[in-house]
């Protein structure tokens, strides 16, 4: 009588091949799983939290909160000028309102800039123009430095290329 252990004996043998097949594969499969327990987790707290979404949240401030604008800027000649007629135009209580410009540019774009920012300045805007020499961070160290000097409540970047609209909306 054979024995049961001998039955299947000689019929597989493991080889580079499948390993090379069934570990990705493997791999993939437990990364696959993780991700579905991920979506389950993030249903289940859907449920658990969605009586606390209000739809409705409030759409009016009781007193307008202070708000620092701040326009980082490199090299930016050609759209200084479009950036800060736009961040200018907003309708927002200029006594509520910072602007700060800040500006790392090492070419051209500093004289323009300061003479636009002077311009605005002059008719009113609360607007400054705060220029580094030392690039340290690049924009990040920029607005750093802009947040040491900021009087806002709240902070809106908007970066060079963007041109805000004058209601919000």
């Amino acid at each position: 009588m054979q024995s049961t252990d001998q039955t299947f004996k000689g019929l597989y043998h493991w080889n580079p091949f499948d390993a090379a097949l069934l570990i990705p594969y493997f791999a993939v499969m437990i990364l696959l799983a993780i991700y579905g327990v991920h979506r389950y987790t993030l249903c289940y707290l859907y449920f658990k939290y969605r009586k606390n979404y209000d739809p409705n949240p409030p759409r009016h401030f009781d007193e307008l909160p202070f708000v620092t604008v701040q326009l980082p800027i490199f090299n930016e000649q050609f759209v200084i000028d479009r950036l800060l007629e736009a961040v200018c135009a907003m309708e927002y209580p200029r006594e509520k309102l910072q602007i700060q410009v800040l500006d790392d540019s090492t070419d051209e774009t500093q004289a323009v800039a300061a003479g636009l920012v002077d311009r605005y300045a002059a008719m009113g805007h609360p607007i400054v123009y705060i220029h580094r020499t030392n690039r340290y961070g690049f924009k990040a160290g920029a607005l750093d430095a802009g947040l040491k000097v900021a009087k806002g409540e709240l902070v809106a970047i908007f970066d060079a290329d963007f041109v805000p609209r004058p209601t919000g909306s």
